[in-house]
């Protein structure tokens, strides 16, 4: 990635589960997570894949739940630079918005995968 962005983490929001995304088709989803998201194919079979970015490993799976209904945070070392990152790939993020979680400020901001996941991507303000 051209500026270096570390992904530090990965956290559910709600039931997703980041070992788990649900995808409808493998092949697409692999190739929107490893070409616009800078992810790095580890494994991958007919119905799942493994993906890793720095420090944080997801999966994907079709497993027949609703992609729109997947959320999940990635903790990242510059969020700034991600959102350019991801702007220049056409990813259309949100704004960058400071929120409060458990007591903490964080910069953040969201962006939704053509397959409908919605991720947010924050450090701490």
């Amino acid at each position: 990635m051209p500026e270096n962005v570390v992904f530090t983490a990965v956290f559910p929001l709600g039931d997703t589960d980041p070992d788990a995304l649900p995808v409808k088709k493998i092949g697409p989803a692999v190739g929107y997570y490893t070409q616009c998201l800078g992810f790095s194919l580890v494994a991958k079979d007919q119905g799942s894949a493994v993906l890793r970015r720095d420090d944080v490993q997801l999966g994907l799976a079709v497993n027949g739940q609703d992609p729109e209904q997947a959320s999940c945070y990635f903790a990242v070392s510059d969020v700034e630079a991600l959102r350019r990152e991801l702007d220049a790939k056409g990813i259309e993020p949100s704004k960058i918005d400071v929120q409060e979680h458990d007591g903490k400020l964080f910069r953040v901001f969201f962006a939704r995968e053509p397959y409908g996941v919605c991720f947010c991507f924050g450090q701490p303000a």
